[in-house]
């Protein structure tokens, strides 16, 4: 095995047996570094952000969707042309990044993070790579900041979040889609974008989009693991009918 795949490898294990990970951290300090990186390597657009986290995290794995799943994540953004999108689960910005290059104009995405590092360091990658006018960063849990997600698709003059993107503690998929529904913030047309359906998976929040037919259209998309294409991953995207 090539030295970068027992790279990305040994630091796959070491965070995922860190017990800094359901906090949103590798637990070693690879988010500070992945910010320097960026700050002083990446041009300030959003090809060169994303391009030097990709290179970051061929070295030291990231839990970003990463180029592969984020070729599915651009096409269903493409398709569905959002006016407003949420992210559950910022991390370090990749996908805020990835998401919010696409959006048309007057389009935003609310980006809600619990980890106040890695809010703060998605924060300054989305302002270096040229989109903090598209992307509002929001630091907490859905469950205790639902009210100011109400807000912010107000002010936007919309009256249901379009897209949401799901890629946080997968124990929470499904609650958090169903306090989204309670709330009145999700709706016909709406978009559900779950990724990690095989690693680690959410097997509940899979059993509820997939048995509730009248409810919502689902497929799956068998795809690869990030930056670890020897191991198997799916997306799961649903369309609220």
């Amino acid at each position: 095995m090539a030295p970068e795949i027992l790279s990305r490898t040994w630091t796959f294990i070491t965070a995922m047996t860190s017990k800094s990970i359901l906090d949103g951290s590798a637990g070693d300090g690879r988010e500070k570094l992945l910010l320097k990186s960026v700050l002083e390597d990446a041009e300030k657009n959003p090809e060169s952000v994303m391009k030097t986290i990709d290179k970051f995290a061929s070295r030291s794995w990231l839990m970003n969707i990463g180029d592969d799943k984020g070729q599915l994540l651009d096409k269903a953004i493409a398709d569905r042309k959002p006016k407003v999108v949420l992210e559950l689960g910022a991390y370090i910005g990749y996908s805020a990044v990835r998401i919010s290059s696409q959006l048309e104009e007057g389009a935003k995405l609310i980006s809600l993070e619990m980890n106040p590092e890695n809010a703060s360091t998605a924060t300054q990658v989305v302002e270096h790579a040229g989109l903090s006018d598209k992307v509002v960063v929001v630091e907490g849990i859905l469950k205790d900041k639902v009210g100011e997600i109400k807000r912010l698709v107000e002010e936007m003059n919309a009256e249901i979040i379009d897209f949401v993107f799901i890629d946080h503690d997968k124990r929470y998929y499904l609650s958090d889609y169903l306090l989204l529904k309670e709330n009145g913030l999700v709706g016909k047309g709406t978009v559900l974008f779950a990724d990690n359906m095989k690693i680690p998976g959410s097997p509940e929040y899979r059993e509820y989009v997939t048995s509730n037919k009248e409810e919502l259209d689902t497929v799956e998309h068998n795809t690869r693991f990030e930056y670890l294409r020897f191991l198997p991953d799916s997306v799961v995207i649903s369309t609220l009918k």
